[in-house]
């Protein structure tokens, strides 16, 4: 059963998110939702991930759901305030889990905290369109290349649609090769920019990709 809390980010930003409990020491699992999107849209992500023995804190980033603040580049540490909440709880081994905005946020998080140690990007989102879209160039600060190819034994796996009509699939092919082991590509061929993020079986495989990744 999910309950409401509620975490400060560094800023001092409240922030509110669905926490799934777990077993003390089990993994945990940040799950982050793109732009426009709110904590109690990924659900049934978290609950799988709850299935699997693993907690998990849905989150709304700042600007977002009942989050406070405007959208702006502390949404990375609104994402570290999430892995922190999450190890000050008992669950030592983080993985981060984005959609879009999100996984473009949790790309960036995963090298801020070496708690992190998988991070699963569902059709991550590009810097510069998502500043055109937003109308803000504070992404544009935050490139994703040089974070991706660390070589600091995160694992980092990328799903992505063909018919993504946002996101060119062909950037999480290109992320996924600058990217070191552990990595895991998976393309999907039709849906949408959306689509994979309900899939079941996409779902059931991100699932599995983290909590592989994060056992003891």
């Amino acid at each position: 059963m999910a309950s409401s809390v509620s975490l400060t980010s560094r800023d001092g930003t409240p922030l509110s998110a669905l926490w799934f409990p777990g077993a003390p020491g089990a993994a945990g699992v940040v799950v982050v939702p793109g732009l426009g999107s709110r904590k109690e849209n990924h659900a049934d992500f978290a609950e799988r991930c709850a299935d699997a023995g693993m907690a998990a804190l849905c989150l709304d980033v700042r600007g977002h759901g009942a989050s406070g603040g405007s959208l702006d580049g502390g949404a990375v540490d609104d994402v570290a305030a999430g892995v922190a909440w999450l190890a000050g709880r008992g669950h030592p081994r983080i993985g981060l889990r984005g959609s879009s905005m999100g996984g473009f946020l949790a790309l960036h998080a995963a090298v801020a905290d070496a708690r992190v140690r998988a991070v699963a990007a569902i059709c991550p989102a590009r810097p510069e369109p998502l500043a055109r879209r937003i109308g803000d160039p504070w992404p544009l600060a935050l490139p994703l290349g040089p974070v991706v190819s660390r070589a600091d034994g995160v694992a980092r796996g990328y799903w992505h649609a063909t018919g993504d009509e946002s996101v060119p699939w062909a950037h999480s092919f290109a992320l996924a090769q600058r990217t070191p082991q552990p990595v895991h590509l998976r393309v999907r061929l039709g849906g949408h920019h959306r689509s994979l993020q309900h899939d079941p079986e996409i779902l059931t495989e991100t699932v599995a990709f983290l909590a592989g990744y994060l056992a003891p």
